[in-house]
């Protein structure tokens, strides 16, 4: 089996990227060495005409984004993990692809659906994508 020294979880705030984190958890301290944890949010690029009066759209990426980081942060704080937090935005199985080549990663741990009927067709096609186009291993939880 490859060394897997650094470990990708790519979370969207879904149930089943929450299992994918439980499993880096658990994989990480059964693995010799202690790998590293990078867990990355990838807010999706919306395309609007103009957004709803009174809305400031960033800030409301930023904040869901933190929704998503914050509870993970503290589920693995306290495992004397070695672990940082990313957050992206645009297109995320590209920046997952890329974050995992440009962090040299070992392995990427992610769910397989999405949060939300439109979102898990939409991650879905996130997964098969990492998979097909990812520079390491690919783990996919359900």
């Amino acid at each position: 089996m490859n060394e897997y020294k650094h470990i990708l979880v790519a979370l969207d705030g879904s149930e089943q990227a929450m299992k994918a984190l439980e499993t880096a958890k658990a994989l990480s301290k059964q693995l010799q060495g202690e790998p590293r944890l990078t867990v990355l949010h990838v807010n999706p690029a919306l395309s609007m005409n103009e957004p709803p009066v009174g809305v400031d759209v960033d800030e409301q990426i930023e904040e869901e984004g933190r929704h998503i980081l914050e509870p993970a942060s503290d589920y693995l704080k306290d495992g004397g993990i070695s672990y940082r937090m990313l957050a992206g935005h645009g297109d995320p199985a590209s920046i997952i692809c890329k974050s995992a080549e440009q962090e040299q990663v070992d392995l990427i741990i992610m769910g397989t659906r999405g949060k939300g009927l439109v979102s898990e067709m939409i991650l879905g096609s996130v997964s098969h994508h990492v998979i097909q186009h990812a520079p390491c291993p690919v783990l996919t939880v359900k």
